[in-house]
């Protein structure tokens, strides 16, 4: 199981190279400019470990990871640039024709709700 070496490698590369920096400067660690990093490196090693399990629950239904890969391939040219990351669109407001951004819970000129947004919206 390819992920299986990946997620590892990675968790155990961040896992290192926190602890290193850790014990390089214990003042530093306690500088919220590193107390943020250190959140977010958290963030990221949980959000690893869930897409790990998801994928399994995935494998365990029959899926391959060509389709995992084509499906990736797929999103990631769905904004109109193939560079490894999704931008989503401004939506257009219903009330004035505003455009706005992604994220944003109502319109900036006219106050319209955009409705509900993304299960995806912040990520």
């Amino acid at each position: 199981m390819a992920m299986g070496f990946i997620s590892g490698y990675v968790l155990g590369t961040r896992s290192a190279g926190k602890a290193a920096g850790m014990a390089s400067s214990a003042a530093q660690f306690g500088n919220s400019e590193s107390s943020r990093i250190y959140a977010l490196d958290d963030r990221v090693d949980r959000l690893t470990m869930v897409i790990q399990a998801m994928w399994s629950l995935l494998e365990e239904q029959g899926l391959t990871l060509e389709q995992l890969q084509a499906r990736v391939a797929e999103i990631d040219a769905s904004d109109g640039s193939v560079d490894g990351r999704v931008t989503p669109a401004a939506k257009t407001c219903p009330e004035c024709g505003a455009k706005v951004s992604p994220g944003v819970a109502s319109c900036q000129f006219c106050g319209h709700e955009m409705g509900d947004p993304s299960p995806f919206a912040g990520l």
